[in-house]
């Protein structure tokens, strides 16, 4: 039998990392074989361990390219665990898909969006080859209501791809967002998100 996607996707601070470190955690408790995998350019906690926002932590292989996590999946391995997705060339799709071919199970964790609502290419691919897609909402850092989507810079570097957390980036609810960005608070004049957990 093939092996089964899961994509976890929202905006930061929604608890993406905290769902994939739970399933993770439900496959160690059953003995199987698993592996866990993060993008080198993320180190904001260390080069080798996944970590949440609210401390809860997983030692995990780093790797600059997809193509990199090939090596470590030469033994049987029951389900792999990728994190921070976005963060992934598109050639993950192709890992991914071999790994399903191969009867592995496969979780992956990410935002779906930039601050400025644009779409994170290698996060897309992934959705539509998902067999089981979960979206999570965040506490808006504005309103206080638990119905954020969207994630918006508040530092200055204008750039999409910037690994930060809550110095760079909050998380909030469309309303909120359109009232930042009109507002010109922040670096998101037209869009939202980066980052997890």
């Amino acid at each position: 039998m093939s092996g089964k996607l899961t994509v976890i996707v929202g905006p930061m601070y929604s608890g993406k990392t905290t769902e994939l470190l739970s399933y993770l955690e439900i496959y160690k408790l059953g003995k199987k074989k698993t592996l866990l995998f993060k993008p080198a350019l993320d180190v904001r906690y260390g080069t080798d361990v996944v970590k949440t926002h609210s401390g809860l932590e997983a030692q995990a292989v780093s790797v600059e390219f997809s193509k990199d996590m090939l090596p470590h999946l030469q033994e049987k391995i029951d389900a792999v665990f990728i994190d921070e997705v976005q963060f992934f060339d598109k050639d993950l799709i192709k890992v991914v898909r071999k790994l399903l071919d191969e009867n592995v199970n496969v979780f992956c964790a990410g935002l779906d969006m930039t601050f400025k609502q644009n779409p994170f290419e290698t996060t897309m691919l992934l959705l539509a080859l998902a067999n089981e897609v979960i979206k999570k909402r965040a506490v808006c850092h504005v309103c206080g209501e638990h119905n954020a989507t969207l994630t918006y810079k508040i530092s200055d570097n204008d750039s999409e791809i910037d690994v930060g957390g809550k110095e760079k980036y909050i998380a909030v609810c469309r309303d909120c967002y359109n009232k930042l960005a009109g507002s010109g608070h922040g670096a998101s004049s037209g869009g939202s998100d980066e980052d997890n957990r």
